[in-house]
């Protein structure tokens, strides 16, 4: 049986709306997990700056770099 275009475009809508909703909550987690990142750093190190060099790695201002692995370097 064929889909009509007028099916086909509501099924892409509904389908989208249900990707977006997935795709903000994991928004949402991420920042959940960078605040536990940050508060975790401002605990151990204090006021220091965190660059994020990807998804899965930063960049200490005192030369220490994370990974979704654990310390890489540390200075």
């Amino acid at each position: 049986m064929k889909i009509t275009l007028k099916v086909a475009w509501k099924k892409r809508a509904k389908l989208r709306a249900e990707g977006d909703k997935l795709w903000a909550e994991g928004d949402k987690l991420r920042a959940e997990g960078d605040k536990l990142w940050a508060e975790a750093v401002l605990e151990s190190y204090g006021n220091i700056t965190i660059d994020w060099l990807g998804v899965t790695e930063c960049l200490l201002e005192n030369g220490d770099i994370y990974t979704d692995k654990g310390m890489k370097h540390a200075s």
